[in-house]
């Protein structure tokens, strides 16, 4: 292959040194305006692609991010006596967890694989609440990033004080 383009690099050269100037001109102009437009042609149609992957998966990852924080809500309601909501049995976290990590590796970004992996590290060790609902509010902001949304502009543990009823109980846990 390589000593098949060098043959034709030395005819194309041997041509233009030959041929007359206006011709070598007008040679060269088509063919660099047909080469950068198959390139952009290219570009656009693999940034298409691209787009059209990625807003495919964003629909799964919101529906797999949804369950993680539906599950949230349903271990914080539990534990809250003002609610309705039966308190979720540790048997039943342990199956959500099994089949919500299957679903993670599949879909999320690296961020947020790595700041679930820092959530339940942390969840495993810490004896104190404020260091945990930090962990999970930066585990949030990855999946809000992961799915497209900014996070700028978000003070750290607003994805927390959401679920609190006090919102002035989000000192204690700074």
């Amino acid at each position: 292959m390589g000593y098949l383009l060098w043959l034709l690099g030395n005819e194309l050269l041997t041509f233009f040194k030959t041929a007359d100037s206006k011709l070598s001109a007008a040679i060269v102009t088509a063919a660099a305006t047909i080469l950068v437009g198959i390139s952009v042609a290219i570009y656009s149609q693999n940034r298409i692609k691209t787009r059209e992957l990625q807003e495919a998966h964003r629909e799964s990852k919101i529906e797999l991010y949804n369950k993680f924080i539906s599950k949230l809500v349903e271990v914080m309601a539990g534990n809250n006596e003002l609610t309705s909501t039966l308190e979720t049995s540790e048997q039943d976290l342990v199956d959500f967890m099994v089949e919500y990590k299957r679903d993670l590796i599949l879909r999320a970004s690296p961020g947020v694989i790595k700041a679930q992996i820092e959530y339940e590290k942390t969840a495993q060790n810490s004896k104190e609440g404020k260091t945990l609902f930090r962990s999970v509010d930066k585990l949030i902001l990855e999946m809000r990033k992961d799915i497209g949304h900014s996070n700028f502009g978000m003070n750290s543990m607003e994805t927390i004080q959401i679920f609190l009823k006090d919102k002035s109980e989000i000192n204690k846990l700074k």
